[in-house]
Parts: C-alpha cells; sequence; structure tokens
C-alpha cells in the first residue's frame, strides 16, 4: 500500500483522487476530512428503494472498506491523540454484507457493527449519528458538531484505492427498472444515459428515466444526461407510472391540491425524522400557511431550511397524498433569493418519545409507491456497458466548479488528470473515465471520445 502516513497524508491521497461524497451529497472528502471527530460512522443502510450497488461493495469489497475506514481513522487519532471509534452501520437483512465485514474486523477492538432495521430513512446521516452515538446533531448543522463523521462505503473504498494511487473514474451503478437486463454494473463517470438505457433494454416504448431512488431521486427525459460520481442508479420507468406523475406534479397543482384536501391531521409531523430528533421543524404548520394564511411567523416559514426533502412527508405520511415537502422547496428557494439565511441553530434538543414507534417500514413503503415488483437485486455484470465516449461534468460536486488542465485533441488514458480545483476554492479533482481524445472542453464538461469510437 502507498504510504499516507503523516498528518496530511490521506488528506492529500484523498484530494488528489478527487474523491467527494459518493452517498449523494458530493461534498468533497479532502475537506471533510480536515474534521477532529472521536466517532467514524459509516454508512452501509442504503435504505433508498431500488438500490443495490452499495450492498455489492460491503460483500465484495470489505477489505477495501475496512482499509479505508482504518486510515480514516488512524488519521482522526494521530490528531486527536486518543483512541476513535468506529461503527459500521448496516440492515440486518444484509447477511452477506454483515459476514463479510465481520470477517475483515475480527481481532479490532475499535470497529463494531450496529445492524439497522429495515426502514427508511436509515441512511440519514442525522439517523445514523443518534443511533450509533445517541447525540443529536444540532439544527442545521453537521454531524461533526457532535464529535461524529459518516461516511458512505463507497466513498471509503475509494479512499483504500487512494491510498494505492487510484483515482475516481467511475462507481458501481444499479441499472433497472422495467428493463430486460436489470443489473449492478461498474459505469464511467459521464456516461451518455442514453447508451446506458442502450445495454439495460427497456421493455416500455413510452419511458422516462429515474436518477438514483425513488424518494429523493430525480426525473429526467434527456438521454444525453450522463452520470456523476454521486450517482448510484438509473432506472427506466413509464411515464403513466403512478409514482412518476406524483414526482411530475407542479407547485401550482401541490398548492391546489393542497387548499381543497389537507385535513390538518399533521401525520406529516408525527413521522417527519427531524421533527421527531427534536428539531424545530413541523410540516403541518406550514401547509396551515399555504392552507389558510394561519402561523404566518418568521419561525415557520424559515423552519424550511431545516427541512432535507426525505419525502416521508408526502409519500408516506399523508393520507391525501399532499406533499410539504415541495411546498418547503419553494419556500427555501425564495429565502435563498431573498437572501435569508437559516436562523434555527437550536443544540439543546431532546428527541420525540415515540421516534422508534414511527419509523416507516421499507417493506410497506415501496407498494405505496407502486415499486414492489422492480425492488429485486439484480444480478451483478462484470463487463461495464459499452460507452463510446463520456462528458466529464465540472461541478458534480458543492463548492467552486474545476478548471480544466486539457484541451481539445489531447490523448488522454484512464486516470489522467482533466480538472483541477481552482485556486483558494473548494472544490474537487477530476480524472480520464476513459481512454481516448479530448473532443470538447467547455462550461458543461470536458467530453472525451473512446479510443475506439
Amino acid at each position: 500500500m502507498k504510504s499516507v502516513t503523516g498528518i496530511g497524508g490521506l488528506v492529500e491521497a484523498v484530494r488528489a483522487a478527487g474523491i467527494i461524497g459518493a452517498g449523494g451529497a458530493g461534498f468533497p472528502t479532502h475537506a471533510k476530512l480536515a474534521a477532529a471527530v472521536d466517532t467514524v460512522i459509516v454508512n452501509g443502510a442504503e435504505c433508498e428503494p431500488l438500490m443495490f450497488g452499495d450492498q455489492l461493495v460491503m460483500e465484495s469489497r470489505a477489505d477495501a472498506l475496512i482499509t479505508g475506514m482504518s486510515l480514516v481513522m488512524d488519521d482522526m487519532q494521530t490528531r486527536l491523540g486518543k483512541p476513535v471509534r468506529g461503527v459500521i452501520c448496516v440492515k440486518k437483512k444484509y447477511k452477506t454484507a454483515i459476514s463479510a465485514i465481520q470477517s475483515e474486523i475480527s481481532g479490532c477492538d475499535n470497529l463494531e457493527i450496529l445492524e439497522l432495521d429495515n426502514i427508511y430513512p436509515s441512511g440519514d446521516e442525522q439517523y445514523l449519528v443518534f443511533e450509533a452515538t445517541g447525540r443529536i446533531v444540532p439544527e442545521g448543522g453537521i454531524p461533526p458538531m457532535v464529535g461524529a463523521l459518516v461516511m458512505n462505503v463507497t466513498t471509503l473504498v475509494q479512499v483504500a484505492d487512494a491510498s494505492e494511487g487510484a483515482p475516481v473514474t467511475g462507481r458501481l451503478m444499479t441499472l433497472g427498472g422495467v428493463v430486460e437486463r436489470p443489473q449492478v454494473a461498474y459505469v464511467p463517470v459521464g456516461a451518455r444515459f442514453g447508451e446506458i438505457v442502450r445495454a439495460m433494454g427497456p421493455a416500455v416504448d413510452d419511458y422516462t428515466l429515474l436518477v438514483n431512488g425513488p424518494m429523493m431521486g430525480r426525473l429526467t427525459d434527456d438521454m444525453d444526461d450522463v452520470t456523476t460520481k454521486t450517482m448510484g442508479g438509473l432506472f427506466v420507468l413509464p411515464k403513466e407510472h403512478s409514482h412518476v406523475r406524483r414526482m411530475r406534479r407542479p407547485l401550482s397543482t401541490e398548492i391546489r391540491l393542497s387548499r381543497s384536501a389537507c385535513e390538518v391531521c399533521r401525520y406529516c409531523t408525527d413521522y417527519c425524522p427531524r421533527f421527531l430528533q427534536g428539531h424545530s421543524l413541523e410540516p403541518h404548520r406550514v401547509m396551515r400557511v399555504i392552507n389558510y394564511d394561519r402561523d404566518l411567523d418568521t419561525r415557520t416559514i424559515t423552519s424550511a431550511w431545516l427541512c432535507c426533502e426525505c419525502g416521508v412527508c408526502d409519500l408516506w405520511a399523508c393520507p391525501m397524498s399532499l406533499s410539504p415537502r415541495v411546498i418547503f422547496r419553494e419556500f427555501k428557494r425564495r429565502l435563498k433569493d431573498a437572501g435569508v439565511k437559516n436562523p434555527h441553530l437550536q443544540s439543546e434538543l431532546t428527541p420525540d418519545a415515540r421516534r422508534k414507534f414511527r419509523s416507516v417500514p421499507t417493506d410497506r413503503l415501496v407498494p405505496r409507491l407502486g415499486l414492489a415488483g422492480l425492488d429485486r437485486r439484480p444480478p451483478y455484470n462484470p463487463n461495464p456497458p459499452d460507452i463510446s465516449g463520456v462528458c466529464v461534468k465540472l461541478d458534480q460536486h458543492i463548492g467552486a466548479p474545476a478548471t480544466p488542465v486539457v484541451r481539445a485533441g489531447d490523448k488522454v488514458r484512464l486516470g489522467d488528470l482533466v480538472a483541477d480545483i481552482p485556486e483558494n476554492s473548494l472544490g474537487a479533482r477530476y480524472h480520464a473515465s476513459i481512454t481516448g481524445e479530448v473532443a470538447s472542453v467547455d462550461d458543461n464538461g470536458i467530453v472525451i471520445r473512446g479510443a475506439a469510437s
């Protein structure tokens, strides 16, 4: 293994590899590792329905997962000057993954497995922090504020690879939906959706694409869109599927339906994961603002900043299928445009006494979404989809877009640096995800044609 010892050694290796949070947030991992915490938590919950890539990572690369975790913990311990605890959070139903991880941590006193129930959103980092430590992340806060660091299993495997000099050029993705060849496969960063869909074989003519999971993902019809480092799944769904229609309801329809059908039952609040952890987020109050011009106080409006948009309120709790989440999203947009920052910063919080009784069982959630027949683990395909070229976007992460270091006509090999972090900025590096020739460089990204195309 390439040496990454010494303060800053691991951080620099991770920075050089271009690692960002693979769980979806996309925060540059080298900046995340600057925190000094006493507990490192591994997110192996993969709580979104339809997604299976992280499970395969845990089963097939448990050794790299533990290597990456140990490197992070050793780095933290060096800076803190005291032992660091490691907690690997995995759903108890992932028995093969648990067995593989147990074999790797045998004899490690500072590493443990926390088995989770099959509930949503068990992969939420604030949920994991509370389950693993009993600490509550403050309103508007992040886990390091309570001495914890949460990292996705794929991110930690990438950390292990980075310690040997390997950059991020792709990832395991779940490719499924209404297709003839559902699969979990390694996909290069920047692969076009159209080429991936062709490899899957759509089983319907009139379809749309679901990017990532059905709870927090997005829909697109753009076959020229491309994969990113944070993308874990791509799914083909009929355009007339009930969940597709639900996701595509415009804001105006949401408001009209809310004003005509809201029962003010407060189920949206009673099941809200943030409310159950003591945050001052009460979705039913925002519905009263929209529907009845009630609770028109600053506290109710600005509480939108506390919403993580998990979808529990609209896709599980509301008996009328209304969406406080969409209303919160609009409020956040308007608050941001007005320059209003989050004023909710409470740290002395108490979880709701009914928290453990109000979890959302995933095996009941999936049928409610109309996806029961699609939530089956597909086979692993060791052969990546046939990709003729890629477009490596420069803004897949939180922070400033990367600066290209190549020009049209340059020859690049897999793993070559193609874009770097702007000076004095938060950002991430990007590398060629295939071998070929740079076709174009612009604000949309770096297009690389494959060597055989």
